[in-house]
């Protein structure tokens, strides 16, 4: 291993970051394709504003404008392809992680008495850079896409300024200060547009400072008293002006309160409020659990079955308290023997970044393990020393047995061994993501105390498995378990509508509707029941009360379409679908593809063909749309447009009848004989699959003049088994009309 003293030359930095990028990506590549996942669905899939973002409009509009503007971005290039959205999160995860090698690297090679550290600082940047992106742990934050923006953009802020800061302190240049302050400065500012847990990194730059930079020495810290007073005015100016002072009021003064989720309720009291003190006491069990999954990362999951502590003196209250306090002791001590002691440091940066989350603002959410991201750089510093002292050891032991060629096999095989055994734990774990069956039902087995565990593990049955009846049990034991849950009632009235049982649909989505009278989807899929009904009257009432909750849901627009349909209003039914394409949420393949059937069996040609185009460009791979797109020109009188299409279709696909006869129809609409008989002749291999081929190939004959042939394909018609009775019937009339013609 390399010692700290070498200098840094470029493949210092570069060959082990691309090492690190090489193996993250591998390890996450697969992951790239998976579908969005729990509340990705609800904030990116559900988020009708994501159209419309823009840098400008976003800038500085909340505490976490860069992630909307992020997501319209990842919109923009190709809507709600998982993929770009993953991709990010990936970039930004080994981005952070190349930060933290850079940045221990960096603050362990500067400390100034040779110990363990310092003599050890590339191994041990290196490993906790490794542990970093590739502990399991950390696959929660970056396959939970929405989360891994927030989270992670929020640590690339404060990871960005601890390098920045770190370059500045050892800065020789004026203008290379001046520089690296600014943007220092600058960098801190827009870290308040991340997530609110960025309000900590004034506090983690001190303690960098402290640690790494004064290290130890109160006389050096006080120099940069000026920076330091920069950050923290900075950052709490940000935060008073975007979360205004009032909360920072609720906040301190203990009368923030938080609402229950529905179908995770953490209260005791399904109705009750969640407090700051009930909140504060049950989070000493929260940071013991997020300690111990980085040390012990089995049996995580997205969700667990916990709930909020009933006092101080309770059981799982007052143990992890006590284990807690014994470790801040512990930190105590070691400060007080080395005011600068690195152990002491992990526990802080742990404990400072958890803090936002894990003290006195209270949430819906109990815990989540893709809380610990930042949390986890001080953890897994930790760790990492763990590992190369226990490696140290064994290596000093056995050492004196070995030659070197033989030492530097051990060192590669030790490397080796964490990255196969970090990738195949990750990759394991980040299965879970894959599909919705697979992250429910991990759920549903590591937290069967969680309403929707069952009520989206059932959705995952009956909408991608179509297996409705299989999924009514989970819907029934979610309704059971929380009666103030309405989705599971919706849910189930859906998949009994699949079963045919229309009746029991109607009174579960109302018995959901009597939960929550303000929900949208419950009003919409009433509207389908009563459709089905023929009740149209209640029908439209229903399709009208989801819009006004929500004008921009397109089901609900195509819903009062075809209520419309039914009752023969083409005019209304064509606006509402069109709506739900172009004013609403419904702009995808789907949407736009009923509005282009329904404009094409009104009659509305020019309605459809706009329709085609928009679906062309979502889908540009459909190989029906050109031919959809010709026929409606071809229906609009626009033959000329509709021959160039089909000429295009027939040069890529030389065996597509359906163009090649459509060829002929629009050359027989044009009154050229001699070019639609030509292409219907090229057509007469797919006489079988074109019944009236053999009565167009006849009348052109009889156009041309050629009665005996015009009489000879009539016969071919009325004699071929494989056509239609009434394409024969007709034929066969012709024929008999032609013996009753007067011969000349």
């Amino acid at each position: 291993m390399r010692s700290a003293q070498t200098s840094f030359s470029w493949l210092y930095f570069v060959l082990p970051s691309v090492m690190l990028l090489i193996v993250t990506v591998l390890v996450y590549y697969s992951s790239l394709y998976y579908e969005f996942q729990f509340d990705d669905i609800a904030n990116i899939q559900k988020h009708f504003a994501i159209r419309y973002h823009s840098f400008w409009e976003q800038f500085f509009q909340g505490t976490r404008w860069i992630s909307y503007w992020l997501n319209s971005l990842y919109y923009a290039i190709d809507k709600f392809n998982p993929f770009y959205y993953r991709v990010g999160n990936l970039i930004i995860h080994c981005i952070n992680g190349l930060l933290v090698f850079i940045v221990l690297l960096l603050a362990l090679s500067n400390l100034k008495r040779k110990n363990f550290f310092s003599t050890n600082a590339f191994p041990l940047a290196f490993i906790t850079a490794l542990l970093f992106l590739l502990h399991p742990v950390q696959t929660q934050t970056v396959s939970y896409v929405i989360q891994g923006q927030l989270e992670g953009m929020a640590i690339l802020s404060i990871l960005s300024m601890s390098f920045c800061f770190l370059l500045l302190v050892h800065a020789t240049s004026t203008f290379g200060r001046t520089f690296l302050t600014i943007f220092l400065l600058f960098l801190a500012a827009l870290s308040c547009g991340t997530k609110e847990i960025a309000i900590v990194s004034p506090l983690l730059i001190a303690l960098l400072d402290w640690f790494f930079v004064a290290q130890g020495d109160w006389d050096s810290f006080k120099q940069r008293w000026l920076l330091h007073g920069a950050l923290f005015t900075i950052v709490g100016l940000c935060y008073l002006i975007l979360l205004r002072p009032a909360f920072f009021v609720e906040v301190f003064s203990f009368q923030k309160q938080a609402s229950n989720n529905i179908g995770n309720v953490i209260t005791s009291n399904p109705r009750g409020m969640i407090t700051s003190s009930h909140f504060f006491i049950s989070q000493f069990k929260v940071i013991l659990h997020y300690i111990w999954i980085f040390f012990w990362p089995y049996n995580i999951s997205v969700e667990y079955d916990w709930k909020l502590c009933s006092d101080i003196i309770a059981p799982d209250c007052i143990i992890p308290l006590l284990i807690l306090s014994g470790i801040g002791i512990a930190l105590t001590k070691l400060l007080l023997r080395d005011r600068a002691n690195l152990i002491a440091f992990c526990g802080l940066w742990f404990l400072i970044t958890i803090l936002p989350r894990s003290s006195i603002i209270p949430s819906s959410e109990l815990m989540f393990d893709y809380k610990t991201y930042g949390a986890s750089v001080g953890l897994l510093f930790l760790l990492a020393c763990t590992l190369l002292w226990l490696y140290q050891l064994i290596r000093d032991y056995i050492i004196i047995y070995l030659t070197d060629r033989h030492v530097n096999f051990i060192h590669a095989a030790g490397i080796t061994l964490l990255v196969i055994s970090l990738g195949i734990s990750s990759y394991q774990r980040n299965k879970v993501w894959s599909s919705g069956l697979d992250f429910w039902a991990d759920i549903l087995k590591k937290a069967p105390g969680k309403a929707r565990a069952y009520n989206n593990y059932a959705v995952e049955l009956s909408t991608k498995l179509q297996q409705f009846e299989e999924a009514l049990p989970y819907f029934r034991k979610a309704i059971a378990m929380d009666r103030l849950y309405p989705d599971p009632c919706n849910n189930l009235a859906v998949a009994c509508a699949n079963l045919g049982k229309i009746d029991e649909a109607i009174e579960a989505v109302k018995q959901g509707l009597k939960i929550k009278p303000n929900y949208p989807e419950g009003y919409n899929n009433l509207s389908s029941f009563l459709l089905l009904k023929k009740d149209y009257e209640q029908a439209e009432k229903a399709a009208k009360t989801a819009l006004r909750l929500r004008p921009w849901y397109g089901k609900a627009h195509m819903n009062l379409g075809r209520i419309y349909l039914e009752q023969a209003r083409d005019d209304e039914a064509l606006e509402c679908l069109r709506n739900a394409c172009t004013k609403a949420d419904l702009d995808n393949e789907m949407g736009f593809s009923f509005y282009a059937q329904t404009a094409m069996r009104l009659k509305r040609y020019d309605e459809a063909i706009n329709a085609l185009q928009r679906l062309k460009e979502i889908n540009p791979a459909h190989p029906d749309i050109e031919l959809g797109i010709a026929n409606a020109y071809f229906m609009a009188g626009h033959c000329d447009k509709a021959i160039q299409l089909y000429e295009k279709l027939t040069y890529q696909n030389p065996n597509d009848f359906r163009a090649i006869y459509n060829l002929g129809e629009s050359y027989m609409k044009k009154n050229d004989i001699q070019k639609a008989l030509t292409y219907y002749n090229n057509a007469q291999r797919y006489m079988h699959m074109l019944p009236r081929l053999g009565l167009r190939l006849a009348e052109c004959y009889e156009k041309l003049g050629d009665q005996q042939k015009a009489e000879e394909m009539l016969v071919q018609v009325v004699n071929n088994n494989r056509l239609p009775d009434e394409i024969k019937k007709i034929a066969q009339n012709k024929l008999e009309q032609r013996k009753q013609k007067p011969t000349t």
